[in-house]
């Protein structure tokens, strides 16, 4: 996996570079200039190796506010980022109902583990739909 392309499936562009595999986790690097390194759950991630991509469910910016595992691998502090059992590390993503960590986030983004957008079905604001019980010279 090391070289492959690192992609935010939230975001749907790539955010980094694929360096490293550590305890459960795959090393990210981000940046130009100032390059750093994340840690981003296995438990998140699908690997094209065809592409010689790897997709995560994670967004770039909660991966960006992880601790950095520039110089030491902080594994504790990492779990606590992304809310694992510091007992159980990775692994503690599956809960009692059998549910994944993916398909937790998909249930607290209103949506479901097949739809990776985030985003609802319909919107009627979007739409233009109107209140109805607002007249047309109080919209203005």
């Amino acid at each position: 996996m090391d070289g492959f392309d690192f992609v935010t499936a939230v975001d749907d562009k790539r955010w980094g570079t694929v360096v490293g595999q550590e305890a459960g986790y795959v090393i990210v690097e981000h940046g130009t200039l100032r390059k750093h390194r994340y840690a981003v759950p296995e438990s998140s991630i699908d690997v094209n190796e065809q592409e010689r991509e790897v997709r995560t469910t994670i967004s770039g910016e909660m991966i960006s506010e992880s601790p950095k595992v520039d110089d030491e691998f902080d594994r504790a502090a990492v779990e606590r980022h992304y809310g694992f059992d510091d007992a159980d590390g990775p692994s503690a993503a599956e809960t009692s109902g059998g549910e994944s960590a993916v398909e937790q986030r998909a249930q607290i983004r209103g949506g479901s583990a097949e739809s990776t957008d985030g985003m609802p079905d319909e919107s009627p604001a979007l739409l233009g739909d109107r209140l109805s019980d607002v007249r047309e010279d109080e919209e203005r």
